[in-house]
């Protein structure tokens, strides 16, 4: 008897999909307790009823996050590394659950506020599970489209939190049970996930890693499976795969590994020197600064929203051609619209309202698919098996103290430069930016984990085209078909 492949192949790509999606709901979660200010803030400086603090109290409320975010986020990779990727998952989700009682269960005391946004900033460190997870368990045709689930879910967030900020304004209890009851969901389906194959074999748990992946591919026999779960065994040697510090550190020292680390940490630089960041956090300023005026709540929901297309964008541009050209593009694009809303503000020309309008979206859509949804899924990719949850850690944990400075010092930077000068520094550094994906950026479409390793190693190609990247995904589809799909003795 021999089973459809169209059928085994459908299966096989919903269940991916839908382990994806729970591994990555924390990250809709991460990004409604980054959004969560504009939800909590308003109310705590204003005058109506319920709980008001000093405006240097609800700064601080606002910022607290990130402090543990950038602890927890280092603890998390070794942490993942030694419970498993499902149970730092579920960890993840029991602590966002933990931040929503706080927030929604206590409203009248500061401490429970305090509190609940230190422990939201621990959910959001720990979120880089999801990253380790999502690309571990894809195939390589669409791993792509997968490790994409992380900064969508992450935009998702912040649209819902605005979304709900226009509704509530004066109180943030409706927008914590709300995060509550979206938490529930993967509280109850993580258990009931695969772990992560790569990860069981990284413990020498074979039989329990061949039992995961037949239940990630829809396969109903071994055999469907063994040629991939031995692809795997080559990069998940038991001997090298320890969780003491010493061998970490090894690993680290291996140019597949740092050289990979220092990209992703300069590219995190580049988004946030580029503004990437900032506007995100100061939407409403960032508009004024570029002459327009408006609707506080409208303009952050606006502004949310172009982030939240952002990611749909990339995950079918990146799904379509790769990583490399729409990251450079939109890179180019940003800078153009950067350039352009320098002229804006300078007494060389004058624009009309609607195209500056025009050239503040199309900086906010650009910048997020470059420095924030490719980010993410690159991060996904790039790092070998060996020391993935720690350097993933260690990206993240970076990514948050740049965050942190950009958002305390921006305020300073402003200060100091005049609009003009303000969007030719932010237009400078997304040119270095830019500059530095076009030289070092892999392109990962079609390339299973082992040749992204071999790019940082130095033992293949700088860059794949992608007639090579969908040569090879179509052998291995070849492949998968002349054994996967065929029951034995037929």
């Amino acid at each position: 008897m021999v089973l459809s492949v169209n059928t085994l192949l459908v299966k096989s790509t919903a269940v991916q999909v839908a382990a994806s999606l729970v591994a990555n709901w924390g990250m809709l979660n991460t990004g409604m307790a980054m959004g969560f200010p504009s939800v909590l803030v308003p109310p705590l400086v204003g005058t109506g009823p319920g709980l008001h603090t000093s405006l240097k109290e609800a700064s601080w409320i606002a910022s607290i996050t990130y402090i543990p975010a950038l602890i927890s986020s280092l603890l998390a990779g070794p942490m993942i590394d030694w419970v498993g990727r499902r149970w730092g998952l579920m960890l993840m989700n029991l602590t966002f659950a933990i931040s929503w009682i706080l927030l929604a269960v206590f409203p009248f005391s500061l401490l429970a506020v305090y509190s609940g946004r230190a422990v939201a900033g621990m959910g959001i460190g720990l979120a880089c599970a999801s990253v380790s997870y999502t690309a571990e368990i894809g195939t390589v045709s669409l791993r792509t489209i997968l490790v994409n689930f992380n900064p969508t879910l992450k935009a998702l967030g912040i649209f819902l939190v605005y979304l709900w900020a226009c509704f509530y304004e004066d109180s943030w209890t409706e927008t914590s049970y709300f995060g509550l009851g979206l938490t529930i969901i993967p509280i109850l389906l993580t258990p009931l996930m695969p772990e992560s194959p790569l990860w069981l074999l990284s413990r020498g748990r074979s039989e329990e890693a061949l039992q995961a992946l037949q239940n990630l591919r829809g396969a109903s026999d071994p055999e469907q499976v063994k040629e991939e779960l031995d692809s795997f065994s080559s990069r998940a040697s038991d001997k090298q795969q320890t969780t003491s510090w010493l061998s970490v550190f090894y690993n680290l020292r291996q140019p597949q590994a740092y050289k990979s680390l220092i990209f992703m940490l300069t590219f995190a630089i580049a988004g946030h020197l580029s503004g990437a960041t900032i506007v995100m956090n100061y939407a409403i300023n960032f508009t004024q600064k570029a002459g327009l005026g408006g609707e506080a709540y409208y303009v952050a929901l606006v502004v949310s929203s172009m982030r939240l297309v952002s990611s749909f964008l990339s995950t079918w541009a990146c799904s379509r051609w790769g990583m490399r050209p729409p990251a450079l593009l939109s890179s180019v694009v940003m800078v153009v619209s950067l350039l352009m809303l320098a002229l804006s503000v300078s007494s060389l020309l004058t624009f009309p309202p609607w195209l500056v309008g025009f050239l503040v979206l199309l900086y906010v859509l650009t910048s997020n698919v470059a420095y924030s949804s490719i980010f993410w899924a690159v991060m996904g990719e790039v790092f070998p098996t060996s020391v993935r949850g720690v350097a993933n850690g260690i990206a993240t944990s970076f990514g948050y103290f740049v965050t942190f400075l950009a958002i305390k010092f921006y305020t300073l930077l402003e200060r100091s430069f005049s609009s003009l000068q303000l969007f030719l520094f932010f237009a400078g550094s997304g040119t270095v930016g830019t500059l530095l994906l076009f030289f070092f950026l892999p392109e990962t479409r079609g390339k299973t984990l082992l040749e992204i390793e071999d790019y940082f190693k130095g033992t293949s190609e700088s860059v794949v085209s992608s007639k090579t990247n969908m040569d090879t995904a179509s052998k291995e589809n070849q492949i998968k078909e002349s054994y996967i799909f065929t029951l034995p003795g037929k």
